[in-house]
Parts: C-alpha cells; structure tokens; sequence
C-alpha cells in the first residue's frame, strides 16, 4: 500500500506573543491513518523540545494562502480525507486561542477558546464565561468595515441600528454588483433605513471555525441575543443578560426601532437618568442639566415643550430605586411594547386587486409572523407559527405555506429569504430542545413562560374559609419564609396591591372567621425580613431546586448512540469530549467564583448586599444543571475509553452537596454561626477540585501551584493570629471596658476576615486561573488588609505604650508581606492581564480619535477610563513586587503619568458631554491621543 510523506512544522508563541517555527519534521504515513494517531506518532518524535504543552492542547492545521484562513483537521478523520498529497506541509499548532469579544455596553472580555471547534461548541464556553446560561439564543457579529462608515446614519454605537428586540446591527460588507445583478431600489433603501430593518447582519456562521471564516485573533466580535425566546424570564437575579436587554431595548428605544407614545417615552427617560445620576436631587437635576437630549429621548421628542422638566418630574418618583431595580423596570415596561422581540423585513407585496407590488413590512417573533403596516408599524395579521407548515427562500421570493389554515400562499419579494427563513428555523429549533428536556419550568412546562412572583408580607393575614379538618397544626416554616404566589386569576382577586396597613391584616380564630379548627395551633411570627432578604430566600429555595435537579440528573450516565472505532465515530467522541469537558471547566469556574462572592458578602453583617449575594446564588444555580448534564455525557464517554466514569458522577453529586450546605448555610436570618458557611465553602472547593482532576482538567503544576496557594493562605492567618495576640495584649492593659471592647472588636474583625480569605482560597484553587475566581480572591485579601489598618489604628488611637505599638506594628508589618506573597502569587501564577488591557486602551482610543460623535466620544472615554484604572493598578502591583529600587520607582512614576493624563482626558470628556462641540471635541482628542503616548 503506497505511503504518504508529508511534513510537519511546530508552531509556539514566543515571549511576545509573536508565532515562530520550532522545528520542521519530515514523517511518513498511510493515507488511511487518522489524525488523532498522527499527531500521536508526531508527538513521539519531539521529545526534545522542551515546554510543550499537553497533547491534548494541540492539533494539525492545513494553511492557507490567505493567513487568515484554514481549515483544522478533524482527529477522527483520515489523512486521506483531505486530499493531502506528497510533501505537503502541516502546522503542529496550539488549538487555544484569545477571542475578544465586546459587550453592548462597549466592555470588552477576553477569553481562552478552542479554535478548532466550530461556533455552536464555541458559544457554550463563551456565555458559560461572561455567565450566560441560554447560550443558543446568542451569537456573534461581525463588526463592519470601513467601507461602511458612509452609510452609518448619526448616533450609532457600533453599526447601522437593526431589529432584533431593537439590539444593534452590522451590515456586511456591500458586494460590487454587476450588469446582472438588479439595482438597488433607492426609495425601498431610504424606507429600509428609516424602519431600521434586518438587513444583511453578519452573524458568524455556527457551522464552521473561526478561523474558516477569516477570524483573527486581532479581530473583535460583538455579542447579541439573536432569539428572544425565554428574555422574560430576566430580572435582577441575573444581572450580566438583564444589562445585555437594557442595553438592546434603550438603542432601539433612542433609535425608533420602537414607536412609543410621549408619556412613555418620558418614563424610559426618567429611568435612564436614575440608572446613570441616581436619586433625584432638587439642586441639580432640573432643566438644563441634560445637554443632549438624544441620548435619552427618542429624535421626535426632542422640541417638546418643558420635556426636560417632565422627565425630572417622573424622576422625582423614582427615589430610592437601585441601579439594577431601574435596569429591571426599563426592561420589563419595554417587554410591553407590542414591537419589542419582533425582527423587522421590508418587503414588497403584491397589491390587492392590482398587478403592482408596495411595500411592506414582515417581522418574525418567537412564537408568530407577522404583516406590518410599513409606516406606522401597527400589526395587521399574525400568523401563529403553529399554523406554518412550510416556507421557501429563493434569491428573491420568500413564501410561507399554511397547509389547511389558509387557503393561499403569502409570498413576497425579498433579497432577504434566507434570513427569514433562518430565524424562523432557529425558533422552532430552540422550541423543540426545550420540549425534550424533563425539567419543567411553568405550569404546562414552558419555559418562556414568565411567573410574577408577588412577595405576602407575614405580617399580613388573609382569610380562609373551609379549611380542612384534617390539619390540625400549622407548619412554621411556611409563615416565616416569604410566600410565592403565581399569577393564576384566583391569585389575582386575593392580592390586590403590595402597600401593608392596618386595614389589611384579618385577625382570625376558630370561632370569628370561618372554620378554623379551635384545636389548632398557630405559630407566632418573631421577625420580619426586608424586601432584599425575602428575594434572597426565594432565590435561595429556586437554587436548592436547581441543586435537587442537577443531583437528579447525576443518577444515571448519558446515553451514547451506538458507536464503533470507524473514523466518523472517533471524530464524534474526541469533539463531544472536547466540548464538555471545556464546558464543565468553565462552570464550575464561574460557580467556585460565585462561592467565594457569597463568602466574602455574607460577613458584611447587617450591610450584606442581599442583592449581590441572590446574583452570586443565581449563577451556582443555573451553571449546576448545566454541569450535570456535560459530566453525564463525559462519565458515558469514559466508560467508552475504558475509564471510571462512575467516579465523575460520584464527584459530581459530591459537589450538588457541598453546594446545598453552601446555600442553606447563606439564608438571612439563619441561627448558624458563621463557621458554617465557611466550611460549606471550603468543601466546595474540595469536591470541585475532584470534579477536575477526574476530567483530567488538573495537572501537576496546577495541584503544585494551588498547595502553595493555600499555604501563602494559611500564612497570612498564621501572621494575622500573631497580630490578634498582640492586640489582646494591648486590650488588656486598656483602663477601661470601653476601650477594652473597641480593641477587642478590631481584633475580631481582622481574625473574622482571615477566616474568610482562606475559606476563599480553598474555594477557588482548583480554578484559580480563572480571572474571575482572582479577582475574588484578590478582594478577600484586601478586607484583610482593611481589617488589619483598621485594628493597628484602633490600638494606637487607646494606648500609648511605645514598646507594645512598636510590637503591634512588627505583626501588622508581617501580615503586610504574607498578604503580598500571597498577591503577587495570584498574578504571577495567572495570565498577564497588561496586554489585553493596553489592547482595550488602544482600541477605545483610536476609536475615539476617528469619530465626530460627542455621544461616542464620550462612551469610548468613559470605557478608556476604566481600563486606565486597570492598568495602572497593574503597574503598582507590578511596582510592588520588584526587588530592585530603581526599577521600582521607574513603574510608580510611569503610573502617576498616567493617572494624570487620565485625569486630563476625564475632565475634557466632562467638557465634551455638557457643551458637545467641535472644540471640546479636539481637546478632548487630544487628551486621548496624550494618553496613548503615555
């Protein structure tokens, strides 16, 4: 049988990221062997480079003449299959890859994701990253090119405003069409640009990778909700997709994607000035402090008389409202808007009773097509997609079949067809996924369904006539946890507003109010919780549910289908592992973060965020159930490969039960002391640790680099019972009680805040390399830090004996340098954030210095500033950990640089927004361009 030679080069990065060949290798092969053995019998003759990464980071890439383009071999594949001929060269190259993509409020993530995975796997990592869990209902856009700027109509943020539920939209590049192409219709063009229509969104292709489609790692993608199928089910609980639809409903709201009447567009305004100034201020917020008003009302409002006034006036209601609570009510008041969701076609059909074809506009949602008044935008039919049997795209037509619920076709003229028909596809795809699985999340299991919870104060009493004899003893722990009332019409006539008075509570018995049983025993209500503990215990009971499923769906493996060794199947098996095993690395990165958010909140006392805490719960919750079913499919396939796959699912309810602890140990108002919720944590990370290294997610140098995590943590508490010693000491010799306790209370608060920093580290070790988990980390170690200021100026502010201050201080001095030891492990241990940073500072910059919007201008600022912030943070940090002086002061000066030039570019942005003009905007680009040079 004839053989093949064909030639492999090894590609790495180097230091700066810049990629070179290290060795070329000449290997022979029959056409016959598949991939996967190939890169084994290559990685067999590279023993001597040194510093390789694992195997399975690694795969073989066919070049193409154009850089950005290539296709990556499949391992179950044959050589054969593509079409390799005689010396042809393959690269030996890392699969992972840095995508960056950006959110609609102009954030940028950066994010480690598997290049030769196509789009459809890449999204779980991507939403599963950024907390996303409906990752089907997303995609990325490609953003446009320069060639599109002179079709960009004022005000946009990142392209030609679209459709979808009033998101932003990227037009593709424009083809150069030919004699055989038809012209543009310039009326139809003017017309598809004033209705902001779906028109030639350049979504990625799920189908492909990346880099088949000539994405580079340069190369920056916006990401938007494609499907509006279960955003009513959003609110406060998730706060990264409730942001996402704020940011989507308030452009198209701004743009005119949705007509809304004055009164609502006031209220829209009056939120959004809550979200961005907080509470209403006499003294401030009055007439004139809006300079531009398009950046909250719609263009057509904009000469209405004393609107600014109106705004405030509406504003002034809005006192005591949070951030997130305002971003809640602007969405929930847009899901009322009878265009919201709906995905805008201008099309031509054929005129009643004439051979003439006039516009019209179809728009398709997640449950129905829709024909549109092309002017007003007012419905006029709805077609339920129940009632479509079929459709058809061509070039120019697209058709919809109704079968016997209509009589006729409805077709029409578009370029668009295949759009239409995509969306169209795609919703009864997202509607079939959600039928098949067995959580059922609604009455009748809908899980677009949205349930109104309405939250029954237990002061009040509601009367019940008939009650059954058969209960005798009412249970305490359904008057002390809030009640959850869905919205059936019954509920409706019980609960009639939310306000509490006297004239609503109905005092009972047995004898006055209708047939309660004299024998009964009713409970005594003690405490009342607040409005932000009561939301707490309902997503505290929605996540114990969540874990109750996620522990479910652990007691049996997947189901494979039947496979055998042939290539197709090999090539199956290696994505489907591939795929979930990243999956599962991802979630329970995102829920180690949560775990140790929820520790280092809770032990704020009476100033817990209850808010951030439910968020924290929320993430833990939707992340587990989605954990279950990877570690289900990745148990089958180890089976498969002859591993133990009941040791995965072992590990993995495990950690459905350290979670539990961890929640129920969370809850307001709980008698556990404190040492509870900290071991709950710790045995988080524990059982998290076994999930990874059972998935081969763990090697040695990550289990080297966690013990010596843990031991710097266990350090900084060895140092910091040392400090607590000496600060007993000094309380001892206090005169008084009083300031016996104040030192007392400051000892405490440092042990207190050690404990938490180490429960934290055990938490997020096994994850440690995520960002994420180190940022939280990072913030534990600061309220130690906070902590031990605050007990060394406590000390010294009571007592005056200059040996034992002098001793107090040697301790403080200890806890300093372990807690750094500790600090400059996070980031040494971690990726380098200083590149993705100064790449963040660069493309806000340019972008501001190329645009002649104020509104822009001021945004790509506001997003400069941040990043500011962030690198010279990073540069401090840096500064700290060097040995040399002269190095170090050198970091410290290039920082105060930059902070002042920052402060230089905030000012000017500040100018720009109150007078937007031609000359702040030139001083404010030059402040820009001062802080690129600095």
């Amino acid at each position: 049988m004839s053989q093949l030679t064909l030639r492999f080069s090894v590609v790495e990065k180097n230091e700066r990221g810049q990629e070179v060949e290290l060795v070329r290798k000449a290997l022979l092969f029959k056409p016959q062997t598949t991939v996967l053995d190939a890169c084994t019998a290559l990685r067999e003759k590279l023993s001597e480079i040194k510093g390789l990464s694992p195997p399975a980071q690694y795969g073989l890439f066919l070049a193409d003449e154009d850089p950005k383009k290539g296709v990556w071999l499949e391992p179950g594949r044959t050589l054969e299959h593509y079409l390799l001929r005689e010396n042809d060269t393959l690269e030996y190259r890392k699969k992972m890859r840095l995508l960056k993509v950006r959110m609609l409020d102009g954030a940028i993530k950066s994010m480690m994701v598997d290049d030769s995975q196509i789009v459809s796997n890449m999204m779980v990592i991507i939403c599963t990253k950024i907390g996303i869990t409906n990752h089907d209902e997303y995609s990325l856009v490609r953003e446009k090119t320069e060639d599109e700027q002179e079709n960009q109509t004022p005000n946009k943020k990142y392209g030609t405003l679209g459709t979808i539920g009033g998101t932003l939209t990227l037009k593709r590049k424009q083809k150069h069409t030919d004699g055989d192409e038809p012209q543009i219709d310039p009326k139809m063009a003017t017309l598809r640009k004033n209705l902001h229509t779906e028109d030639g969104v350049n979504w990625v292709d799920h189908s492909k990778t990346l880099r088949e489609q000539g994405v580079d790692e340069a190369e920056i993608l916006l990401l938007r909700r494609k499907y509006f199928y279960s955003d009513a089910n959003v609110d406060a609980r998730d706060p990264v997709q409730l942001n996402l639809l704020y940011e989507q409903a308030k452009e198209a709201i701004l743009e005119g994607t949705h007509p809304v009447p004055l009164e609502t567009a006031i209220q829209f305004a009056a939120l959004q000035v809550q979200i961005q100034f907080g509470d209403h201020k006499e003294d401030k917020h009055k007439a004139g402090m809006l300079a531009d008003l398009k950046e909250f009302l719609p263009l057509g409002f904009m000469k209405v008389r004393n609107v600014e006034k109106k705004i405030f006036g509406e504003h002034k209601s809005l006192m005591g409202t949070s951030e997130i609570d305002s971003k809640y009510k602007y969405v929930k008041l847009a899901r009322g808007l009878p265009t919201f969701g709906v995905h805008f076609f201008l099309v031509k059909e054929k005129q009643k009773g004439r051979n003439k074809l006039v516009p019209r506009l179809l728009g398709v949602t997640k449950d129905s097509v829709l024909r549109l008044d092309e002017k007003t935008k007012e419905i006029l039919k709805t077609w339920p997609l129940t009632t479509v049997r079929r459709w058809a795209a061509s070039p120019n037509v697209f058709t919809l079949d109704f079968g016997d619920y209509q009589d006729q076709y409805y077709s029409v003229q578009t370029t668009e067809g295949e759009q239409i028909a995509a969306l169209i596809g795609g919703y009864i795809d997202i509607i079939l996924k959600r039928r098949t699985r067995k959580e059922r999340f609604g009455e009748d299991g809908n899980e677009e369904e949205a349930m109104e919870e309405l939250f029954i104060s237990p002061g009040r009493a509601i009367e019940i006539h008939g009650l059954p004899q058969t209960l005798k003893k009412a249970k305490p722990d359904s008057l002390t946890k809030p009640a959850l009332l869905r919205n059936s019409g019954a509920a409706q006539d019980v609960v009639q507003n939310n306000h509490q008075s006297a004239k609503n509570v109905v005092i009972t018995n047995g004898t006055q109010n209708g047939g309660f049983d004299s024998g009964a025993q009713y409970p005594e209500i003690r405490s009342v919780l607040s409005e932000p503990q009561q939301a707490l215990v309902s997503t505290i009971s929605a996540g114990q549910e969540a874990i109750e499923n996620a522990h479910s769906l652990l007691n049996e493996k997947a189901k494979l289908p039947p496979l055998g060794n042939d290539p197709a199947s090999v090539r199956w098996k290696e994505t489907q592992w591939n795929t979930n095993q990243q999956a599962v690395q991802s979630q329970v990165s995102a829920m180690n973060a949560a775990t140790a958010q929820m520790v280092t909140l809770t032990g704020q006392g009476d100033g817990t965020d209850h808010n951030a805490v439910g968020a924290a719960v929320n993430t833990i919750s939707t992340n587990l159930p989605d954990m279950a079913r990877e570690v289900k499919m990745l148990a089958a396939l180890m089976d498969d490969k002859a591993m133990e796959g009941d040791d995965l699912m072992g590990a993995a309810r495990t950690l459905c039960g350290a979670f539990s602890d961890m929640l129920s140990s969370a809850a307001p108002a709980t008698n556990e002391p404190r040492q509870t919720l900290l071991s709950a944590a710790s045995r988080v990370g524990e059982a998290s640790y076994r999930v990874l290294y059972t998935i081969g997610e763990e090697d040695v140098v990550d289990r080297e680099r966690q013990d010596l995590l843990l031991g710097l943590a266990k350090t900084v508490a060895n140092s910091t019972a040392a400090l607590v010693l000496k600060a007993k000491n000094v309380a001892s010799e206090c005169e008084d009680e009083y300031t016996q306790n104040r030192v007392i209370g400051a000892a405490t608060q440092c042990a207190l805040a050690t404990s938490q920093l180490v429960a934290c580290a055990k938490v997020v070790a096994p994850t440690i390399s995520d960002p994420l988990c180190q940022d939280q980390l990072m913030e534990a170690a600061r309220d130690v830090a906070k902590s031990v200021e605050g007990c060394v100026v406590t000390c010294k502010d009571v007592y005056r004996e200059e040996s034992s201050l002098m001793e107090l201080g040697g301790a403080a001095r200890d806890v300093t340098k372990a807690l750094n030891d500790l600090l400059n492990h996070i980031k040494d241990g971690g990726p380098d954030k200083i590149p993705d940073i100064m790449d963040q500072i660069m493309v806000a910059s340019g972008e501001l210095i190329a645009s002649h919007d104020s509104k822009e201008m001021f945004l790509q600022a506001r997003i400069l500033a941040q990043a500011t912030a962030e690198l010279i943070q990073a540069i401090k940090g840096e500064a700290e950990s060097q040995s040399d002086s002269d190095l170090q002061k050198r970091l410290l000066s290039a920082a105060k640089a930059l902070a002042d030039a920052t402060a230089d570019m905030v000012e000017a942005a500040k100018q720009c927004a109150s007078s937007p003009n031609e000359s702040s905007q030139d001083l404010l680009k030059r402040a820009a361009d001062h802080l690129r040079e600095s």
